[in-house]
């Protein structure tokens, strides 16, 4: 598939299906947490959340938000819990020593 799609995969066949997000690319989609029908996908680069409403069955989504924060130093997965989103910054770049701190935030669900 191109870079930056969303598939849905059928657990039942194991079978990929192209989400249609229409002019909507995720190339860096890294961590997806799915809270209802809002699909939260981390992208560490360019260190931010993009937030896509699906239809019912997930067949096809609508990007309603981006959430930034200057915080985020290549977040790479988000767990969701009581209305927020909690993301741990990456440690993957050669740059990064033993005295790189190690930390994650939080930001509001939208």
């Amino acid at each position: 598939m191109d870079g930056g799609s969303l598939m849905r995969v059928s657990p039942r066949t194991g079978g990929a299906r192209k989400v249609d997000l229409g002019d909507t690319t995720l190339p860096s989609g890294d961590g997806l947490v799915l809270v209802g029908r809002t699909l939260y996908v981390v992208q560490p680069n360019p260190n931010q959340v993009d937030v896509i409403r699906l239809n019912r069955s997930g067949t096809w989504g609508t990007a309603i938000g981006v959430i930034r924060d200057d915080r985020f130093d290549l977040p790479t997965t988000a767990a969701a819990y009581q209305g927020r989103l909690y993301l741990p910054n990456s440690r993957f770049p050669l740059d990064r020593d033993e005295n790189t701190p190690y930390n994650a935030m939080s930001v509001p669900l939208v």
